[in-house]
């Protein structure tokens, strides 16, 4: 779906994606990479173009792609929160 430059002014970009969904325009362009988010259009010259409800859908999908435990990720403080096993053997 390529629209005409009529009724652009209602499509986003990655910036203003980002804006609205508080992460950096580069995690919207990683989304769009990594198959996680599409976008509806894409204008004349390349650019990924997102209507509102894109990015309703994006912000529902938030925190629903990964289900790794609490307290285990790559900025976590190496302890798991109560109950949870951080991959060590005991």
């Amino acid at each position: 779906m390529t629209p005409t430059t009529d009724g652009q002014d209602e499509l986003m970009g990655p910036v203003e994606v980002g804006r609205v969904l508080g992460v950096k325009p580069q995690v919207v362009v990683n989304w769009i990479r990594e198959g996680r988010a599409h976008p509806s259009a894409v204008d004349a010259i390349g650019r990924n173009r997102f209507t509102a409800e894109d990015v309703a859908r994006l912000r529902a999908g938030l925190g629903k792609r990964r289900s790794r435990p609490t307290g285990t990720g790559p900025f976590s403080k190496g302890e798991p929160e109560e109950g949870g096993d951080a991959g060590q053997g005991g």
